[in-house]
């Protein structure tokens, strides 16, 4: 994780927009709840930002000290009443702690864009949630958006003998204007759900000449719809609902999990 950050992270805004609708869809939600709300993986603040522009009091926590950097260096050029509702933490979603006014605890929770899915044993995910559930309200609410997984792909890619290298996405870098494509290869462990990935930047001038290479490394989990149902029960939450979209559409084999819950 922290290598993924250090080096994606002066890049991640360019090539990363997240999912349809989602923004909309988190600002709407924190609309309906009460007090502040608790972003988790918070990145560099394409979710925290508009929290804030709502009129919400936004905590953001993350893992990552580059990307936290790039948050506040954004929030530092927001209004000062629209910086004052935002407050970031560096912290690790298992263990985290904030500091807020008189202990206050958040109305709603959410962990956006399936950052959930960093978090690699089902222990793990449970102290996620444990540690979630500790710092609600009563009744209050989460948020949570993982990928549903298509185990014809994977069970696809994990029949080859060598992952195959693919291009992931190809954009142009916001400093030098040269072309930057990314490559990732993957590969699966069936059993514990995990898809190890190693990805590549190449930054390329106008001479086709690779001027930078990068490297990272990072695992995610994929949990299978109901296996998060039981989870999040078993952490003391009611389901909501989920939904398969950020338009509130239903749940589809294959696409997103989005789940809210609340707080029983």
């Amino acid at each position: 994780m922290v290598q993924y950050a250090r080096i994606e992270s002066a890049l991640y805004d360019h090539y990363t927009l997240g999912l349809v609708g989602d923004t909309r869809f988190y600002v709407e939600e924190a609309r309906k709840s009460t007090g502040r709300v608790l972003e988790l993986a918070c990145g560099t603040g394409r979710i925290t930002i508009p929290l804030a522009q709502a009129g919400i009091n936004v905590v953001g926590v993350d893992l990552s000290p580059s990307m936290l950097a790039i948050a506040r260096k954004k929030v530092a050029e927001l209004s000062e009443d629209v910086a004052n509702r935002v407050s970031l933490v560096e912290g690790d979603m298992r263990s985290f702690y904030v500091d807020t006014p008189g202990g206050e605890r958040f109305g709603l929770a959410m962990i956006p864009f399936r950052s959930f899915c960093h978090i690699l044993t089902p222990e793990d995910q449970a102290r996620v949630l444990d540690r979630i559930r500790d710092n609600l309200i009563d009744d209050g609410r989460l948020i949570i958006n993982i990928f549903d997984p298509r185990l014809d792909w994977i069970l696809e890619d994990s029949s080859f003998p060598e992952s195959p290298l693919r291009k992931h996405h190809e954009f142009n870098h916001p400093d030098t204007g040269n072309r930057v494509v990314i490559w990732d290869t993957r590969r699966y462990d069936l059993e514990k759900q995990l898809i190890d990935e190693d990805r590549i930047f190449e930054e390329i001038d106008n001479d086709g000449v690779v001027v930078r290479r990068s490297y990272a490394k990072w695992s995610l989990r994929w949990t299978y719809r109901h296996e998060m149902e039981y989870l999040l029960r078993l952490s003391g939450f009611e389901i909501e609902a989920l939904y398969g979209d950020f338009s509130r559409g239903p749940f589809r084999y294959g696409g997103e999990q989005i789940w809210l819950a609340r707080k029983a």
